[in-house]
């Protein structure tokens, strides 16, 4: 990835989380976060907490992306209910949250 002169990357979210990967991305790359899309509602608050001025999309199957203000960069987490500890911490057996 080449970086512009005089443009801040621009950096979208998808199954943000606690912003993990963001802040990677932005410790690599820099920029700044456009954007993140978390539906999980204490997620949802840390994003808040975090990123005051920063959109939440929400529910990425519920999002009008026509509306959406274009990113040079998109991220996505990955869906980590069944290999969390918040989870069973079972492993990727039943796929939950993958679809």
């Amino acid at each position: 990835m080449t970086k512009q002169p005089n443009h801040t990357l621009r950096i979208g979210s998808l199954c943000t989380g606690y912003g993990g990967l963001d802040m990677a991305i932005q410790k690599v790359f820099g920029g700044t976060l456009a954007w993140v899309a978390d539906n999980d509602r204490h997620i949802a608050k840390l994003l808040s907490l975090r990123h005051p001025r920063t959109p939440n999309l929400g529910d990425i199957s519920r999002i009008r992306w026509h509306e959406v203000e274009p990113v040079d960069l998109m991220c996505a987490g990955f869906p980590c209910q069944d290999i969390s500890f918040a989870g069973r911490g079972a492993g990727i057996v039943h796929c939950a949250g993958v679809a």
